[in-house]
């Protein structure tokens, strides 16, 4: 079976991979994603897979089913270099053993936060984006736009990964999800160089005073993003998403789907205003 990643041209150059972040999400990555852009790197994280489209999406779903559903020949050193070639910071944490043992060189950080404010933040975060994507009025405007679909596709395959299979909002789905959380630390520790890894609690602070120093930065004036990445992210979904729903909503009302698509855009759209 065909990959994607099969399909895309050899890069002209794969920049070094010089920081990754081990952690996973809501434990402060969004804002570590930005003070590194800060810093002048360029880094990837689920904003840029959004930013870029159907084919980006489409990569990340096709490595997340090719590792953990059997889909086909799991990403190897060459993959990764072609998918991410253009970055130099990668946040992948779901290919924690892979990147270790890809890029050793890496400085390494991992960033932690209680099992409660993780799980608490994910509720507010992630769950309802994971129900909207594989309900109405996503799961039919889906049909009618690429852009929409990959974004669903992939956030029913995220759902999968990050809760085993069960309902995100379920309690087998959050346990789960929860112990996947405190292996993946262990295994950041285990795996990474010691003399080369940054473990941080958010609880204790986590800013430019930390990173800084382990990377051989000095500490910029500007004060460290701590930006709310609920309403960030929220703002870039209804920014790529909003005028997409407008858009399927308009192109039903030349088909038999009206009652259904019709209705379902401006519902979506509506309780996007309301929020």
């Amino acid at each position: 079976m065909s990959r994607l990643i099969d399909t895309l041209p050899a890069p002209k150059q794969v920049r070094e991979k010089k920081v990754i972040v081990l952690s996973r999400s809501r434990v402060g990555t969004f804002s570590l994603y930005q003070a590194l852009g800060m810093l002048g790197y360029k880094p990837y994280h689920m904003a840029e897979v959004v930013k870029g489209g159907p084919t980006q999406m489409g990569l990340f779903e096709e490595a997340l089913r090719c590792k953990y559903l059997g889909a086909g020949k799991p990403y190897g050193k060459a993959e990764f270099d072609k998918w991410l070639a253009e970055y130099d910071v990668e946040i992948p944490q779901f290919f924690t053993e892979e990147f270790i043992k890809f890029y050793p060189n890496a400085h390494f950080i991992l960033t932690e936060r209680s099992l409660e404010s993780w799980t608490r933040s994910m509720k507010n975060t992630a769950v309802p984006m994971f129900t909207s994507t594989r309900t109405f009025p996503l799961s039919v405007i889906s049909k009618l736009d690429s852009f929409v679909e990959a974004f669903c596709s992939l956030h029913v395959v995220l759902e999968t990964v990050c809760y085993h299979g069960k309902m995100c909002d379920s309690e087998e789905g959050t346990k789960a999800s929860e112990g996947d959380t405190l292996q993946l630390a262990e295994k950041a520790k285990a795996l990474a160089p010691s003399d080369r890894l940054l473990v941080a609690k958010l609880e204790d602070g986590f800013g430019w005073e930390q990173i800084c120093p382990f990377l051989g930065h000095p500490i910029p004036e500007t004060r460290y993003p701590r930006g709310n990445a609920p309403e960030e992210f929220k703002k870039m979904g209804d920014e790529l998403l909003g005028p997409r729903i407008l858009r399927a909503g308009i192109m039903a009302l030349s088909t038999a789907l009206v009652p259904v698509l019709g209705v379902g855009a401006w519902y979506y759209v509506r309780a996007i205003k309301r929020q």
